[in-house]
Parts: structure tokens; C-alpha cells; sequence
């Protein structure tokens, strides 16, 4: 079974990982724990109360108790540890058929913002998609496809009632930039506001997430090492999945060829044309030589960005 980024698996121990990538190891899916139970959590699950993962670190420390799921240094889980994988389309799919609270109508109204994409081309993911969403919740949308999803943040641009107020966009600010601000919040919102790919639905706040469809995915993914942190300006010769996660960016530069982000905080970060400055990790590939910059080696990416240089 192929999983791409923005499904869910359950575990047997009644874990939650959100898959992150499009190729996978033969017994086992690449996934980060986002939920666990936890009797002090504030999220329930038939009777059960659950806890959202607050940072890298804590997902780690959690897994201490669970070292089947650490897969060299990153996230895995195997294939036997599954009970139930979630796919946000099937999500959408069972909210559109029978809604059963308030959030889940706005999804519903949020699916017809983009009436003119097909409906198995959108989903729902997140505490949404697995049952889990609260009354603080926001709403994780899905769009299948690149072209749909430029389609998508086309809309966003020519509805501009959808848009967050300066106030909202400082909640999201904190949330992304929990300790270190890497990014003052004026240059935050300066690139959040032109990406189009946020907006709000009844005071509810809406990500509109990119997944790829299954022929736009590589067949495979090279493996890297990693050589040393690195600070570089480079101009932008494709931007075409700056949407994706990895956010990936190509480059003119002799020192890597592209520059890739693992982070949501600097998808859409940049586009075709501009001149970016980098602050990552240069990585080479194992079994050739291509180079590329790694932004966002831990969720929160403290210390690194990807900044637009304004003439």
C-alpha cells in the first residue's frame, strides 16, 4: 500500500503518526508521532484522553517508552504495529456523508470554497481526519495535485474576505515560532500574506495543505549525508513544489542544487526568480553527486530559514 504525506496511522499502543513522506522502506512507513495518550491530555478519543506532540524533542523523549518506532535517527513505524490507517479524502468523504459537529459543517463549506476541484481530489487531515478535534481546533484542508492546488490558492487570492486579520496571523506566528524567532513577525506576515494557502470559515482558521498525486511522486528518494551547517545565496530557477513537504526549491549555485525544507513554517517560502539567503545543512548524496540544503532538520527549524532578499 502506497501512503503519501498528510495520512495517518493508529498504532496497536493507540499512537497517532502523521506520515511524511511519498517513499517508504519496505517493512515500515516514514511517520512523526503526533498524538499519545496521556491522562492529563486535552483531547479524548472514545473515553480516552490524548496529548499533541508540542515539539521534536517531546515526540523523541515519548518514544524512549517505544524504541520500535526510531528508525535510525528519524521516525518509522512498522508495518505489524498498525491498527488502522486514515487517508483524508476518505476523511472528507465520511464528513461530506454525515457531519456529526459544528467544525465538520465548516469543513463542509470550506470543500465548496473550491467547488471546482473534484471532490477525490480534496481531503481533511489532522485531529479532524482521526477524531480527535476540539472546540480550538483548526481545520487542516487537503488538495490532491499540483495543478488543483494552485488552482486552490488562486481562489483564496480572489476571495479576500477568507483572509486573517493582522491578530490572527500573530496566533499563528506563535504557534510556528513556539521559542526562537527565527522570523521577526513582520517578515512573517510579509510572506505568509502573499502565499495564499491560509484563510478562515466562520472564525475558524483553514490550512490549505498540498499532497501529491500518485504520478507526480518519484519513483524513489536518494539518501543523503550530511557534511556541515551552512549560510548561502542562491537565485530560485524552480519553485514548482515550494508547496510540497519537502518544500523543495531548485537553484543556481555552485556549491548545491537545491534547497529543500522539511518544515511548513517555509513552504511557499520563496518563488521562480527571487534571490533567496539560506541558513541549513549541506547534504550530499550517497550514491552520486548531487548537493542540496536541508532547512528544518528539527519541526520548529530553530536557527535556520529561507529568506527572500528584497532589492
Amino acid at each position: 500500500m502506497q501512503l503519501r504525506i498528510r495520512d495517518f496511522i493508529e498504532t496497536k499502543e493507540g499512537l497517532y503518526f502523521a506520515v511524511v513522506s511519498y517513499n517508504h522502506p519496505k517493512d515500515r512507513y516514514l511517520a512523526f508521532l503526533r498524538y499519545y495518550p496521556d491522562e492529563k491530555g486535552d483531547r479524548t478519543k472514545k473515553g480516552i484522553a490524548f496529548k499533541k506532540v508540542s515539539s521534536t524533542q517531546n515526540s523523541y523523549e515519548y518514544l524512549k517508552n517505544f524504541p520500535f518506532y526510531i528508525y535510525g535517527n528519524i521516525q518509522a513505524v512498522p508495518k505489524d504495529k498498525i491498527k488502522k490507517i486514515y487517508f483524508p479524502f476518505k476523511g472528507l468523504e465520511r464528513i461530506y456523508n454525515e457531519p456529526k459537529i459544528k467544525l465538520e459543517e465548516k469543513v463542509i463549506k470550506v470543500a465548496e470554497i473550491f467547488e471546482e476541484i473534484p471532490l477525490n481530489k480534496k481531503g481533511v487531515t489532522g485531529s479532524l481526519l482521526i477524531g480527535m478535534s476540539n472546540e480550538y481546533s483548526d481545520i487542516d484542508f487537503v488538495i490532491y495535485g499540483r495543478r488543483n492546488y494552485e488552482k486552490a490558492r488562486e481562489i483564496l487570492k480572489e476571495n479576500r474576505e477568507l483572509m486573517l486579520t493582522k491578530k490572527e496571523w500573530y496566533e499563528a506566528y506563535k504557534k510556528r515560532f513556539p521559542t526562537e524567532k527565527t522570523l521577526s513577525f513582520e517578515e512573517f506576515l510579509w510572506y505568509e500574506q502573499r502565499k495564499y494557502h491560509k484563510g478562515k470559515i466562520e472564525g475558524t482558521v483553514f490550512d490549505v495543505l498540498f499532497v501529491r498525486d500518485f504520478d507526480e511522486i518519484p519513483e524513489r528518494e536518494s539518501k543523503f549525508k550530511r557534511i556541515k551547517k551552512i549560510k548561502l545565496r542562491a537565485k530560485v530557477i524552480d519553485a514548482s513544489f515550494a508547496c510540497d513537504s519537502p518544500a523543495i526549491y531548485k537553484i543556481k549555485s555552485d556549491i548545491a542544487s537545491e534547497v529543500v525544507s522539511y518544515t511548513h513554517t517555509y513552504a511557499l517560502q520563496a518563488f521562480e526568480g527571487e534571490t533567496i539567503e539560506v541558513c541549513g545543512y549541506l547534504e550530499k548524496a550517497i550514491e552520486e553527486d548531487y548537493y542540496r540544503i536541508i532547512v528544518g532538520t528539527t519541526r520548529e527549524a530553530e536557527g535556520e530559514y529561507i529568506r527572500v532578499i528584497q532589492s
